[in-house]
């Protein structure tokens, strides 16, 4: 076995997922030559793609037509289905899906900043909680687009940030608007967790399996401190119901994770359909917090009054 083989083996090796594509020797053997032929000869490496991606990228779409000829299913490759390129993106359609995301929030951030007043209860957690969620679609978008070491670990934590913090703000509005110990231990609770968590995966070891099962424990957390708030202010808030079904729609979405089928068009997979479905969700939970905010300025003007 020639070095050039040793050193694709290694690199699968090396990563935290390797899949019948890349392992099959087939793949190896195109990848190792390709190294050989062209990319000790190159002088110049394109802007984004550099000559071992685009290798590995040739050989994949080889060994995919070896599959298929040979009455083999579709393999995947490092743990993903292989996605035809468009514009430079590894994921065209997660890619676009993230930017609507990311689009929406930012569209419906500028409507939530004209409608509500700075001086509103939570006004400025709200900002806050737009501003991580844009920062994590953006993540989302750069990894979908190219996924590399550092992509992958922003996207990764960038999302558990915005899972944390819908969880902590669900957390605050339970609580009431006003500063309190319940509302202080919360967020040290909250910050601490998220220290420890990005700390572990970034010094002690990337453990997929920690990341995912932290992510549903917290999300399990959040949906279900949102529709008690929603439960008991049901008769109180005639506009909770938009809460209540953006929270529900958020959690029906992410069963899409769990359907696994080769890209339609080598483009649109499950992933990228999760994507798209909650990209419109955005428009009606700003809806909530605009009627929500107001609301409570309407009961602080009351109050003082009185």
């Amino acid at each position: 076995m020639n070095n050039h083989i040793l050193l694709v083996i290694f690199t699968c090796t090396s990563v935290a997922w390797c899949s019948s594509g890349d392992r099959s020797e087939f793949y190896q053997t195109c990848v190792a030559k390709c190294y050989k032929e062209k990319c000790r000869a190159q002088q110049g490496d394109g802007f984004i793609w550099k000559c071992p991606d685009e290798c590995k990228y040739d050989c994949m779409w080889n060994t995919v037509d070896e599959f298929v000829q040979n009455g083999r299913t579709t393999p995947q490759f490092h743990g993903k289905w292989p996605f035809v390129r468009c514009l430079g993106m590894q994921e065209p359609a997660s890619a676009i899906f993230s930017l609507m995301n990311l689009m929406c929030h930012v569209v419906m951030l500028r409507h939530f900043r004209t409608l509500v007043p700075q001086h509103a209860p939570l006004y400025w957690l709200w900002i806050t909680y737009a501003l991580v969620c844009m920062n994590g679609w953006f993540w989302s978008f750069v990894f979908h687009t190219k996924d590399t070491d550092s992509t992958e670990k922003l996207d990764y934590f960038s999302a558990f940030s915005m899972v944390l913090f819908s969880f902590y703000s669900a957390c605050i509005r339970l609580l009431g608007s006003q500063m309190s110990l319940p509302s202080i231990a919360v967020s040290l609770l909250c910050m601490g967790f998220l220290i420890y968590h990005l700390s572990y995966l970034s010094l002690v070891k990337f453990d997929y399996g920690y990341n995912m099962k932290a992510n549903i424990f917290v999300g399990a957390l959040n949906v279900i401190t949102w529709l008690v708030w929603c439960g008991l202010k049901r008769r109180t808030l005639p506009y909770v119901w938009k809460c209540a079904l953006t929270v529900t729609l958020v959690s029906v979405s992410i069963l899409l994770e769990t359907a696994d089928f080769p890209p339609i068009a080598w483009t649109l997979d499950a992933h990228a359909l999760w994507h798209l479905s909650t990209s419109p969700l955005p428009l009606l939970w700003y809806s909530f917090l605009i009627d929500d905010c107001r609301h409570q300025l309407g009961v602080k003007k009351l109050e003082k009054s009185v």
